[in-house]
């Protein structure tokens, strides 16, 4: 993305006096703009559930593109709304975090005998994954103490790691509503990668993180985005894809 900003004024004779304040009266609103710009990270994934995801994060919220269902999901500062978008029909659904109904994903996971929902986090440390500073869990199954004397145990997880980033100010539902979209255990920050073990020994990679790009958002990526047309219905979003739009064209627009 790229953001120019322009200022130029006219004079023929200007006394150092009333340059000064010509220089102030013009530098303040675009520092005042500057300012509006912070820090962002692109997480660039491959989710076992979603296939290849793309995850920005802000300090005033995040954005998750699911490249294959060309779907988006946001929340953002100051209300913390869900914001579900079609890329292809250019539809949009808000609401509130406790309105939002089952993702696919998560859904599907119900019936996944190896679905890693079931681990629960334990001790951390601070890291680095693939370049990126975060934060890594240990993971462990309730049922990891009480042996694998049935088959179909064998298919279940019995221990993980998970890398986390965690954004100062982000709600707690932000954390959940990333890590179900992915249908992963959630903890205190935005999914970066995830591995467990099953009972039977075999190691499994649930979320791949590629690696990241530094970026710079002015907020307006985490809210309804301009041109699209808002439902009332959360199905509605994800159903009716009438028309295709390239993603990139998508990131650069404003």
């Amino acid at each position: 993305m790229a953001f120019v900003l322009k200022a130029s004024y006219k004079s023929r004779k200007l006394q150092p006096a009333c340059t000064l304040s010509l220089f102030v009266a013009f530098s303040m609103p675009i520092l005042a703009t500057a300012k509006a710009l912070e820090p962002a990270i692109l997480l660039k994934q491959h989710s076992e559930m979603q296939g290849d995801v793309d995850i920005l994060i802000g300090k005033s919220g995040f954005r998750m593109i699911f490249r294959k269902s060309r779907m988006t999901l946001s929340m953002g500062a100051p209300h913390w709304n869900v914001v579900y978008a079609n890329l292809a029909s250019k539809r949009y659904y808000e609401c509130k975090p406790n309105e939002w109904k089952v993702g696919p994903a998560i859904f599907s996971a119900l019936f996944r005998p190896s679905s890693p929902t079931s681990l629960r986090l334990t001790t951390s440390k601070k890291t680095t994954h693939k370049g990126l500073t975060c934060e890594v869990f240990d993971m462990e199954s309730r049922e990891a103490s009480r042996g694998t004397d049935k088959k179909w145990k064998r298919l279940m997880p019995k221990d993980g790691s998970i890398w986390l980033y965690p954004q100062p100010g982000f709600p707690r539902e932000a954390y959940s509503m990333a890590a179900n979209l992915l249908a992963i255990p959630s903890g205190p920050g935005i999914p970066v990668a995830m591995t467990f073990s099953k009972f039977d020994g075999k190691r499994l990679n649930e979320l791949i993180l590629y690696g990241f790009e530094n970026k710079q958002v002015n907020g307006t990526e985490f809210a309804p985005p301009r041109g699209f047309t808002k439902v009332k219905d959360q199905a509605a979003a994800l159903n009716k894809a009438v028309e295709s739009k390239d993603f990139v064209e998508f990131m650069d627009e404003k």
